[in-house]
């Protein structure tokens, strides 16, 4: 699927990173919760998303929404698929106003370890200590990092904002100037004084949000979250995103598939208890391909597994209906008998803890096998925003709460 442009800006820079942290303070009483997530991406020439980019002497800058509130925060680095060691020379966080600019006496340092440098080893993730720093559900936050030596992060491409030289504090990066390129911030978690559902939505480009307004938190889940934040009834909840554009539940297509990522980018993601997984129509779509050719029956025991695995940790999965795709570039007679029979199991199969009917949501009345052309940018695959407020508004909250005794 195409990848979208992610509502987010970041300034980086070219140092290497460092060691995990040690315990750090939060809530008093270990209440940690993502309230931002993007899933790790290797960096691959050619790929949509992960064209590799080398920081040296740079501030790289990340503005993102934090979709909780809380009383502190802390963050999470990626060097997960790198192939080298990353060197971070600073990192500061502030909160962005409506209007894009940093709040004045907002600006805070980062720190892992109680030191401002930090190395990732290759392989691995780097957890900064808390930060003490209020901040209200759906707040934006800037995220600069510092590389001072030559570095090549191995992330999720956002759109980011680099200025040469060490700028972390600056409210206006001189010298700035907006990159497409790996954020190495994946997850941002948020103490709360209130205790919530976690719910990761887990899947493609659909999740993603791909095709959606650029930096307008117009993906499903973004205007879901925006939803619950608005009803004091679900304060403390969270949702956040773990969409890979291109991504398969069997074979690799752009990243890792499903399967294999599941454990780090959905029961990994600090305090889940809930997975969304709206995931196959790419094995669909390319369910000829010589090379990773797939039935109905495999993606149906791959959901079967993906179940098997959340539940073993204590995680519920909501199974979601693939949407529409009648017109897309891949779309085949042969596919879309194979979507109907996924579909069809995942309403009836018994397998979900809920499910959400996306394809209801999506379809045109006229030819349900298509979108609703107003719901969608004209591919026949992707929702546009008002498709994902579509898709938002299919959602029930009360999927994800406790059963009343």
């Amino acid at each position: 699927m195409i990848a979208r442009p992610i509502a987010a800006l970041a300034l980086l820079g070219a140092p290497l990173l460092m060691a995990a942290s040690p315990p750090a303070a939060g809530d008093g009483n270990g209440n940690w919760a993502a309230g931002w997530f993007s899933a790790p991406f290797a960096p691959i020439a050619g790929q949509p998303g992960g064209t590799p980019a080398i920081f040296a002497n740079q501030t790289v800058r990340q503005i993102l929404r934090v979709d909780t509130a809380g009383n502190a925060i802390r963050l999470k680095l990626t060097n997960e698929l790198g192939i080298a060691p990353v060197r971070i020379a600073g990192v500061h966080v502030a909160l962005v106003d409506a209007d894009g600019r940093l709040v004045p006496g907002s600006d805070r340092a980062v720190t892992f370890a109680g030191g401002a440098e930090a190395w990732i080893p290759t392989g691995a993730p780097l957890l900064s200590d808390a930060v003490p720093l209020p901040i209200e559900a759906l707040q934006h936050l800037a995220i600069s990092v510092y590389y001072k030596d030559s570095a090549m992060p191995a992330a999720h491409h956002g759109d980011l904002v680099v200025a040469p030289g060490e700028q972390l504090a600056a409210a206006s990066m001189a010298g700035a100037r907006p990159l497409r390129g790996p954020a190495v911030v994946s997850q941002v978690e948020v103490a709360r004084p209130q205790r919530g559902p976690v719910i990761v939505a887990f899947g493609d480009s659909i999740t993603e949000g791909a095709a959606s307004t650029p930096g307008k938190d117009m993906s499903w889940p973004q205007q879901f979250a925006k939803r619950l934040a608005a009803d004091t009834r679900y304060r403390g909840w969270s949702v956040v995103n773990a969409g890979m554009s291109g991504n398969r539940l069997l074979h690799e297509g752009f990243g890792l598939p499903a399967l294999a990522r599941l454990d780090r980018d959905a029961l990994a993601v600090s305090g889940v208890t809930h997975i969304v997984l709206l995931e196959g129509i790419n094995d669909i779509g390319w369910w000829n391909k010589p090379d990773s050719d797939v039935t109905a029956a495999q993606v149906i025991e791959a959901y079967r597994q993906i179940v098997t695995r959340a539940h073993a940790r204590g995680v519920k999965v909501i199974g979601a209906t693939i949407l529409p795709y009648k017109g897309a570039v891949y779309f085949t007679p042969e596919g879309e008998a194979m979507r109907q029979a996924v579909n069809a199991f995942i309403r009836t199969g018994g397998l979900f803890d809920g499910v959400i009917d996306f394809e209801k949501a999506a379809a045109d009345p006229a030819d349900p096998a298509r979108i609703n052309p107003r719901l969608e940018p004209g591919d026949h695959l992707h929702p546009n925003d008002a498709g994902y407020a579509a898709l938002a508004a299919a959602v029930s909250p009360s999927l994800f709460e406790a059963p009343r005794r």
